[in-house]
């Protein structure tokens, strides 16, 4: 069922359900698994380092993933549209949320990022519709543009002490945000960050 190139996944032909990634890949790459809807769930060995982009984008029927500790690396968009995966949970060893991550996981209710991450990348959970709170933790430095556009069903969220920079419509549309507080460690603010937040007094 898996097209591997050397150590690279590089496509899955399978049926879906639960699938196990063969151990000693170490890149599932570019849309390996794009638009399969029927997968379930699926298991990344540590032998994993790197996601490139789009791997498991439109796995409509995914509901969780666990991103080994192993993996350093992400490309763009990597989940995005998965519309039925409700908790994530991030590797450790990653700094850096990359594009689109998890854009458009309008099931996604929690999400761990972990305290290597150090910037939250353009559109990283954007119209994610059913996540509600956001722990970013305290080794973030930069939320960019997008970061959270549309999350409607966030109430809440905390920026820690040590994020430098908000770029741009990052929590644009979080119609159900009532309160946020911007530390003083912030010394550069994008344009429209709260735009259409209609809930914040």
């Amino acid at each position: 069922d898996f097209v591997v190139n050397g150590d690279t996944l590089v496509g899955y032909y399978g049926d879906g359900g639960a699938v196990t990634i063969p151990d000693g890949i170490t890149t599932i790459g570019l849309g390996a698994f794009e638009d399969c809807a029927g997968l379930t769930s699926v298991t990344i060995p540590n032998s994993v380092t790197g996601i490139q982009n789009g791997a498991f984008s439109g796995c409509t029927g995914l509901t969780s993933v666990t991103i080994p500790n192993s993996v350093t690396s992400t490309g763009t968009g990597v989940f995005s549209d998965c519309t039925g995966l409700t908790s994530v949970t991030v590797s450790n060893s990653i700094t850096y949320i990359n594009n689109a991550l998890f854009k458009g996981c309008t099931s996604l209710t929690s999400v761990t990022i972990p305290n290597s991450v150090t910037t939250i990348a353009g559109g990283a959970f954007e119209n994610c519709t059913s996540l509600t709170s956001v722990t970013i933790p305290s080794s973030v430095t930069a939320i960019e543009n997008s970061a959270f556009e549309d999350c409607t069903g966030l109430t809440s969220v905390t920026i820690p002490d040590g994020v430098i920079r908000i770029r741009e419509d990052a929590f644009r549309g979080c119609t159900s945000l009532t309160s946020v507080t911007i530390p003083s460690s912030v010394t550069n603010l994008g344009e429209n960050i709260f735009g259409n937040c209609a809930s914040l007094t």
